[in-house]
């Protein structure tokens, strides 16, 4: 993965880290079994999509 594709998903990441469900635990984010309060805005949401369609690409190649 190149370091374009690590600041994304940093930036990503960022985005809707406020919105992480506080029953989740830091080995579940690693794994990237996140959920958001049900309050979370749009903009958090997608956010959370492409931060795990990124960290699922990055197991597969």
């Amino acid at each position: 993965m190149d370091i374009n594709e690590e600041i994304t998903k940093m930036n990503l990441y960022k985005t809707f880290e406020p919105y992480i469900d506080k029953s989740v635990t830091m080995e579940d984010r690693l794994k990237a079994r996140v959920r958001l309060v049900d309050t979370a805005p749009q903009e958090a949401k997608n956010a959370l999509a492409k931060w795990t369609a990124m960290k699922l690409k990055s197991r597969l190649f």
